[in-house]
């Protein structure tokens, strides 16, 4: 069995969410690009994660031709781009693709309500990146302080006892959740920033 080809370069850099106006020429474009549902779910494996177009074909189940051909349709409507390079079996370089946007909407309404949803999703899209780094930085600092409070406890016979009672009883899934205050702090993030996001959208 040969070995699925081996990226040697991809680097993967989207821009900004796109929206696309639904009577738009990049509108057209997209549906013509997208019409078939082989091309629809080779754009969900790219979006999933950066990919040649064997592997494009590995996943999706479909002749190397016909993979690409939906890659150049793709990539003339402007959803996907080259991002980097890749070998496949038998030492032939191929082209490494991945998405173009951070994410695609298409919209229907008015141009105000268009340049609205523009600033919503980048805005969404930087506070979503700072509540998980700062989420991560919680639960790190929280594992290292349950760390040393570990080696600097000696547990006595009647502690280990007392452990062990308490192994028997585990507390819950929500009740373990809870005590977590990464868990806590992200999911209050996620509360805090649906409300912002409404108050954005409605403010803009």
């Amino acid at each position: 069995m040969g070995l699925l080809p081996s990226r040697v370069f991809a680097d993967p850099d989207p821009d900004e969410p796109r929206v696309l106006d639904i009577e738009g020429a990049d509108a057209d474009r997209a549906f013509e690009a997208l019409s078939s549902e082989t091309a629809r779910r080779i754009l969900a494996a790219i979006y999933d994660q950066p990919r040649t177009p064997t592997e494009v074909r590995e996943e999706v189940g479909t002749s190397l031709q016909n993979v690409h051909y939906h890659l150049d349709k793709l990539e003339s409507a402007e959803l996907i781009e080259p991002a980097g390079t890749g070998y496949s079996e038998k030492g032939n370089e191929m082209t490494v693709y991945a998405p173009r946007n951070e994410a695609l909407v298409l919209f229907a309404g008015h141009d105000h309500d268009r340049s609205r949803i523009e600033s919503l999703l980048q805005r969404v899209a930087w506070a979503f990146v700072a509540l998980v780094a700062v989420t991560a930085a919680i639960e790190l600092w929280t594992r290292r302080q349950a760390q040393r409070a570990t080696e600097s406890v000696s547990l006595t016979a009647d502690a280990v006892a007392d452990q062990s009672y308490q192994s028997q009883s585990q507390p819950g899934l929500i009740e373990a959740l809870a005590s977590d205050p990464a868990v806590v702090f992200f999911l209050g993030g996620l509360l805090m920033l649906a409300v912002m996001s409404a108050y954005w959208y409605w403010r803009g």
